[in-house]
């Protein structure tokens, strides 16, 4: 027998044998051929990462690697080619359009400062109330907070806030846990 058909007839054995694998003898023997040029197929075949090779106490096991586990087919990787791909493209679709909806967003608020009337008195405004909210117009938020117990005062990065003076009711069960919490 021609060492390229001992080759071929000893991979078909292999893969028959599977996980549990065929000592080197008994193969062999199955392939009616000496042990030495069935070790050269077996060196040629690991040398290919193709079998792994057990030492016993009654002789060496071949086992075939079935690497067949590690692929699929080439239909379903075509399948999942062209899904991830359309995924791919709806996503650079949603990048684009929340790009969009923030610059909306931030030429929103450009408008909202320019279209809110300032009002800009030397007079103070009493408000009857004993709470204020005070935003910031810009994005950039207030940049400081003083107090003297009296008076407040509120610094912000850029020019523009809003003064609110209605008041939030208060839930007295809130407080009053907030006060016990502090003891």
């Amino acid at each position: 027998m021609k060492l390229v058909d001992l080759a071929k007839e000893s991979v078909r054995v292999l893969r028959e044998c599977g996980e549990i694998g065929i000592r080197s003898d008994i193969l062999a023997e199955r392939l009616d051929t000496p042990k030495r040029r069935v070790y050269d197929v077996i060196a040629v075949l690991k040398a290919l990462d193709q079998v792994r090779t057990t030492r016993k106490f009654d002789g060496t096991i071949v086992t075939w690697i079935d690497k067949s586990k590690d692929s699929i087919p080439r239909e379903q990787f075509m399948t999942l080619k062209t899904q991830l791909e359309q995924e791919s493209n709806e996503r650079k679709d949603f990048q684009v359009q929340v790009a969009e909806l923030k610059e909306q967003v931030r030429i929103s608020k450009i408008k909202l400062r320019r279209e809110s009337q300032a009002v800009e008195t030397s007079d103070k405004t009493e408000f009857n109330t004993t709470q204020l909210c005070v935003r910031a117009l810009s994005s950039n938020g207030i940049k400081s907070v003083k107090h003297s117990g009296v008076e407040v005062r509120i610094e912000t990065h850029e020019a523009g806030m809003i003064v609110d003076p209605s008041e939030v009711e208060v839930d007295e069960n809130e407080v009053l846990i907030k006060n016990l919490q502090r003891l």
